[in-house]
């Protein structure tokens, strides 16, 4: 392991310890939900950076490694520069924090966990810049490897040579589009762990108030956001998937669409046509529907056929498994969603979908 790694793999880390001491605030204020949520998303950030680690520097069962040159160095250089601004940020709002005097944030007063159907249509269409993710894996990251080689022949020989890698080989594109999505995925998930954590330990500091309109009133306090569940979900399962090439990356690609139509669509579909609620075992009352839930297993396999159809080019399945995959992955989200988990579906539908599918996959190889 380098050294630009090491940093890389410790600021995670930390942020793994910071999410831990969250958790355990949680705990002892008696807030259930939040402790279950902040636990399992600490529990799956932590055990993929570590499952990773050991399969390629133990193992060697991969030939894409964490990240590599210039993605780690970039990776680094990013760290610093994204804390100067936030903490200017953070500071402008203490300004004007010790200006107004103001003793609590209306939104901890006002919010609901039933949110507005405007603000609920934000907040599902947020979720749909996921797809750049297979965006990067099938079509912009070739495109972005390309122009690098056209760049890197302008440069002196001896400093082309520093770039130029076996990643940048014309027979590696998707290796090379791996280290770019995890390097995207990473300065997102590090950029969006430290606004939300100022969020729950400062929040009368936190610089993107606006952002607690699009929050439910269990989220506002100290559980973490589902924009972050979202981001520990597709970086978990991208770091341990998205080594084995094509497999990995087309599961992930198929999961991560599965989840955000099939969540979209029970959702939005529930709330403007729902009208008999569901009662899942263990719960006195829930806010999703019958109608929200067919729905969603509805679209979620019909996306999960589409990407499958999308992507044949890339990796050979049986006929079979464009009805058995996407059949079994709406299946589990069926089943999530009845359940309603205090869990955050941003980290379950993900992570549990690729999981299930990447190995039931093999069974079409």
């Amino acid at each position: 392991m380098n050294f630009p790694l090491i940093i890389i793999i410790c600021v995670f880390y930390f942020y793994c310890f910071l999410i831990l001491y969250v958790t355990i605030l949680a705990k002892k204020k008696g807030m259930k939900g939040s402790f279950i949520n902040n636990f399992v998303n600490f529990l799956i950030l932590f055990i993929s950076i570590t499952v990773n680690l050991i399969l390629v520097n133990i193992f060697n069962l991969s030939r894409a490694q964490f990240i590599v040159f210039p993605f780690d160095v970039s990776m680094i250089f990013f760290f610093p520069f994204f804390l100067i601004i936030f903490s200017l940020l953070v500071l402008r709002e203490k300004k004007l924090l010790s200006k107004t005097n103001d003793q609590m944030e209306p939104a901890f007063q006002t919010a609901s966990n039933v949110l507005p159907l405007k603000y609920e249509i934000y907040r599902k269409i947020s979720h749909l810049v996921v797809i750049g993710i297979i965006l990067f894996y099938f079509t912009l990251g070739s495109w972005i490897k390309d122009l690098i080689i056209d760049l890197i022949q302008f440069l002196p020989s001896g400093f082309s040579d520093l770039f130029y890698s076996l990643f940048l080989n014309e027979h590696q594109n998707m290796i090379f589009n791996q280290y770019l999505v995890i390097f995207l995925v990473a300065i997102s998930l590090f950029g969006l762990l430290t606004a939300d954590l100022i969020r729950i330990l400062k929040p009368k500091l936190y610089p993107l108030k606006p952002v607690n309109q699009i929050l439910r009133k269990k989220e506002l306090y100290m559980r973490l956001g589902p924009q972050i569940s979202m981001a520990i979900g597709c970086f978990s399962i991208i770091i341990l998937y998205g080594l084995y090439h094509p497999l990995g990356p087309i599961v992930i690609s198929t999961s991560m669409v599965m989840s955000i139509f099939g969540d979209i669509a029970s959702n939005l579909i529930g709330r403007t046509l729902g009208k008999k609620k569901i009662q899942p075992l263990g719960k006195k009352k829930s806010n999703k529907t019958y109608i929200g839930l067919f729905a969603g297993i509805f679209i979620s396999f019909f996306s999960g056929v589409l990407i499958l159809l999308i992507l044949k080019a890339y990796y050979f399945f049986n006929m079979v498994a464009f009805i058995i995959l996407p059949l079994s992955g709406a299946l589990i989200i069926g089943i999530l969603d009845y359940f309603d988990l205090e869990i955050d579906d941003n980290l379950t539908y993900p992570f549990i979908l690729s999981t299930i599918l990447f190995f039931l996959s093999f069974l079409f190889i």
